[in-house]
């Protein structure tokens, strides 16, 4: 009895000297076409949701394939694509992950690589109130350039976002842990 009771006491320890746990979230689209004559200016490829009380992003790693095959000028900085940290409808910060010229290119992104892009977005999501701003996500977008004879085509698009939740969180993982360990340990004295 002393063993097992050693054994969960053992356990709950062990998780509480896990440091911070990231919660991975991925985004990924076969392709994404845009004209200026039809739907330049923002385009959402997809959008991963923070978990309530979100503390810091870890890491955001993005790689796409992308072209700007208009008949125009290129201009990567804006046929290009997009991180957003976004409250509601309200972007907080933003990452240039790719740009497009005329010839077909695959370009990553690593947020950890990026001290300073880290710092804002995470110094963005620092300052909001989770009372008053519970639905914050991380958005993977396109923008496509309105001048004549831009366009912007992407294609195997994908975001993995790493972030931590909320102290509070774990604390409720260990109390629930803490609770089935004195469960079984009852159950046995029975």
């Amino acid at each position: 009895m002393k063993n097992m009771q050693r054994l969960y006491l053992a356990a709950l320890l062990g998780v509480a000297a896990v440091p911070a746990l990231a919660v991975t979230q991925s985004v990924t689209a076969s392709t994404t076409d845009q004209y200026w004559f039809r739907n330049a200016g923002f385009f959402e490829i997809g959008r991963i949701s923070l978990q309530y009380g979100t503390d810091r992003i870890v890491d955001i790693d993005t790689s796409v394939r992308l072209v700007d095959q208009g008949w125009g000028n290129e201009s990567p900085v804006e046929n290009a694509v997009y991180v957003g940290l976004f409250n509601g409808d309200a972007e907080l910060y933003r990452i240039h992950v790719a740009g497009a010229s005329h010839e077909m290119s695959t370009q990553t992104y690593d947020l950890a690589m990026n001290a300073n892009d880290q710092l804002q977005l995470n110094a963005a999501l620092g300052q909001l109130n989770w009372a008053d701003h519970p639905y914050v996500n991380v958005r993977f977008y396109t923008h496509a350039a309105g001048y004549p004879g831009w366009e912007l085509h992407t294609f195997d698009d994908s975001m993995v976002v790493s972030s931590v939740p909320e102290p509070g969180t774990f604390g409720m993982l260990l109390a629930g842990l803490g609770l089935l360990g004195a469960c079984a340990g009852r159950r046995r004295r029975m």
